[in-house]
């Protein structure tokens, strides 16, 4: 999956460094040397200098002889150098770079820190029933979904309104395990859409990225590491975990306050995907046996 990933979003610092996890764990070292070559001259082209010398030393060590990463190397140093002469008092200047946080478009990689600088949000000291508590009846995203959908003239706005006004009493009226109605999927149930035509359009037109959730074997456990009040009561279920990243399916990526109360919860980098809404119910009903 990775591997299509970094063919799609060659500058996709987190999913190339997934990959190279993956490939270390199977033992193919050439490709991990490969992809490591690769990462180290994003981070390069990003200005990320500090992560491009730690790739080009450890390259080095692989083989101290290779000409093309000592070269490599010494210009990262020379920037470096450079960098901490235009900081104040000579001392190294830090930049937030938004490249560390967005890859391929709707692809949103973040961290607590990056979070809790960028927005405010509920507090990570918070308990998962406070959570609940302060999810319960607030912006699901759906209006966000509606607005784009028709704006973009993928569906029409009556057809939109009519299955968005369905949905939001649905939810209203859902109680205890109840998975939560979906707008995308409400809308294909109705005919008003085919699914694979919808689901194109939106990632044709938002540039966020997709899974096939039905080809993964979810384990339930990492499903439950998030509170019921996100998974069932939001579609928003982690499917996988790679290094320091967890990556999560979600049925509307709009959603702002669901996904911010996931990073709060969850000490990992995160990656957003959106999938097939039935797939994702399905998961869910299969993870708490509904």
């Amino acid at each position: 999956m990775f591997e299509v990933i970094t063919q799609a979003n060659p500058r996709d610092t987190q999913s190339l460094e997934i990959l190279k996890d993956a490939y270390t764990k199977l033992g193919q070292e050439a490709e991990t040397l490969a992809v490591a070559r690769k990462l180290a001259e994003v981070y390069m082209e990003l200005g990320q200098l500090s992560s491009a010398l730690l790739e080009y030393e450890n390259l080095l060590r692989k083989n101290p002889t290779d000409a093309t990463v000592i070269a490599a190397l010494s210009e990262v140093e020379k920037r470096l150098q450079e960098t901490q002469k235009r900081g104040a008092g000579g001392r190294s200047t830090i930049a937030f770079d938004i490249n560390s946080v967005v890859h391929g478009g709707g692809n949103l990689i973040a961290t607590n820190n990056t979070q809790s600088k960028c927005r405010p949000g509920i507090s990570g000291s918070a308990s998962s029933a406070e959570f609940a508590e302060k999810l319960a009846g607030s912006e699901d995203g759906n209006d966000a979904l509606a607005r784009f959908l028709t704006q973009h003239r993928l569906i029409s706005e009556d057809v939109v309104q009519q299955a968005l006004l369905i949905v939001r009493k649905k939810n209203k009226e859902r109680v205890g395990l109840q998975v939560a109605a979906s707008l995308l999927d409400e809308i294909i149930t109705r005919g008003a859409a085919q699914k694979d035509q919808l689901l194109c359009g939106i990632l044709d037109r938002s540039k966020f990225a997709y899974i096939p959730l039905e080809c993964y074997d979810v384990d339930r456990q990492i499903v439950r590491m998030l509170p019921e009040s996100l998974t069932v009561a939001r579609l928003i279920i982690p499917f996988d975990i790679v290094s320091r990243t967890m990556m999560i399916a979600v049925v509307n990526p709009f959603d702002s306050v669901g996904k911010d109360a996931v990073q709060q919860l969850l000490d990992y980098n995160i990656q957003w995907h959106l999938a097939d809404p039935s797939v994702i119910i399905k998961v869910i009903a299969d993870t708490y046996r509904l």
